[in-house]
């Protein structure tokens, strides 16, 4: 029998750590159950790269006792987590249960990439890298250790901040000072994430599916405009790609001062589950302006599509195109047919543009690693091949297929073969000829081409 090991019970409580250097402090606690036929004299856990999340005072107990646990792993490289083992002494016999915990605090160092900011007044985690992962027994043949139904999610913040977190609410209770909100996390909600800080709350009608701003200072403007377009975007990408999660969205445009959700001077919405981290820049331009309104959609159209946060090796082909041909199905819904050509125009433009740089790679084949400019035509080709498919196929099959895929994989890395499983499954149709001409070889298709060529001018 495979050596396989289940988490029977799990929970993590999150703190805020106010001071000169504000941080957080991560308490993951699992009881976990070894039920393979082997006996396992350690197992190993990935943590966040410790220079992209300055993770410190790592502390590992086995049944409440430190352990030392060694890298297992360099995990150096930018971006990657670094696997360390975790030792057990006496070996952990099959049947037998062993309760883990790991700890270790960590901020937002200057410079870092990571989805993840923390200062004096907020904080938000919105990638999962900053969770350990747990990592299958060290065989061939061994899978990823069986996740529990649920956990508990605690996060210890200020009496004065507000808290967004996946799952149901549970209470809250005081504790030194602090609150600590308690979240119940359950297969098929979204992925774990959370947005706290010192806010404004602003809605003009609190009810369910609606749209809510959480701001440093209250705003100035009537939000009602701005909420009914978010709520009207959430809709769309709703219907179109199906829900989020279980329950009615209420999409919150969160305010950052994180340098990290800045990233630099220009207006920035960085999307999360539930809505979107709004920059000043973005504020600036006023909640009303069509600008900040095209600004929160695209980012939204991330959310339904979220980046996977890939290692530096891996393909984007896919990370790139979903998002961005969501924003087209976003657009076209607001604006009609003539939008959506002369959104198809606009990136076979920059394809073009971007093939005069530099040789195209496959989509199946281009990565993170590759030169910016290969990376140019990929983001470029990415979501033509989504509305090629559906100038082959029709826009409700495809969307379909699309929705399939979101609820089976759950915010797991989409990959093309997912995709022409679920397309082939809705259409009954062999799209073997399609993914070859469009994935796994260079180009666009002429008869493509010509059928966009006049579409800036809005003719087809």
């Amino acid at each position: 029998m495979t050596p396989a090991y289940r988490v029977t019970k799990e929970s993590n409580k999150i703190e805020f750590l106010s001071g000169q250097t504000p941080g957080l402090q991560l308490t993951a606690s699992y009881t976990l159950e070894n039920y393979g036929a082997t006996v396992l004299p350690f197992i190993d856990v990935a943590l966040p790269n410790a220079a992209r999340y300055g993770i410190k005072d790592l502390l590992i107990k086995v049944d409440g006792h430190p352990v030392t646990a060694p890298p297992a792993s360099e995990g150096r490289q930018a971006g990657q987590a670094a696997k360390f083992r975790i030792p057990f002494d006496p070996g952990w016999n099959p049947k037998q249960r062993r309760d883990v915990v790991i700890e270790y605090t960590f901020s937002a160092p200057e410079g870092s990439q990571a989805r993840v900011g923390v200062d004096a007044v907020s904080f938000y985690l919105i990638s999962p890298g900053w969770l350990p992962a747990l990592q299958a027994p060290n065989y061939g043949l061994s899978s990823l250790p069986a996740d529990t139904d649920r956990s508990i999610y605690s996060v210890q913040i200020p009496v004065d901040f507000l808290v967004l977190s996946s799952g149901k609410p549970r209470g809250r209770r005081k504790n030194q000072g602090m609150l600590e909100y308690r979240f119940e996390w359950r297969k098929g909600d979204l992925k774990p994430y959370i947005v706290a800080g010192r806010y404004v709350a602003t809605s003009s009608k609190r009810r369910e599916g609606g749209a809510i701003f959480w701001t440093s200072d209250p705003l100035k403007e009537d939000p009602a405009v701005a909420e009914q377009q978010i709520a009207s975007v959430a809709n769309i990408l709703q219907k179109n790609f199906g829900p989020l999660g279980k329950s009615d969205l209420v999409v919150h445009s969160v305010e950052s001062s994180s340098p990290h959700a800045a990233g630099s001077d220009e207006p920035m919405a960085t999307p999360f589950p539930a809505g979107v981290l709004v920059n000043s820049q973005a504020l600036a331009l006023g909640i009303n302006s069509p600008k900040f309104s095209k600004l929160v959609a695209s980012g939204l159209a991330h959310s339904w599509f979220p980046d996977m946060n890939p290692l530096p090796d891996s393909l984007i082909g896919i990370d790139a195109g979903l998002p961005e041909y969501a924003d087209i199905v976003v657009e076209e819904a607001l604006d009609g047919q003539a939008m959506r050509r002369q959104l198809v125009f606009k990136y076979l433009k920059q394809y073009r543009e971007a093939c005069s740089e530099a040789v195209e790679k496959p989509l199946i084949s281009a990565t993170l690693q590759d030169p910016v400019e290969q990376r140019r035509i990929v983001l470029a080709k990415a979501p033509l091949f989504f509305i090629a498919l559906e100038d082959a196929y029709g826009e409700e099959p495809v969307r379909r297929a699309l929705t399939q895929i979101r609820s089976l994989l759950r915010g797991q890395e989409v990959t093309y073969p997912d995709i022409r499983a679920a397309l082939e499954g809705v259409t009954n149709k062999d799209l073997a000829a399609m993914f070859r001409t469009w994935v796994y070889n260079a180009g666009i298709p002429a008869e493509f081409q010509e059928k966009y060529q006049n579409a800036e001018a809005g003719k087809n």
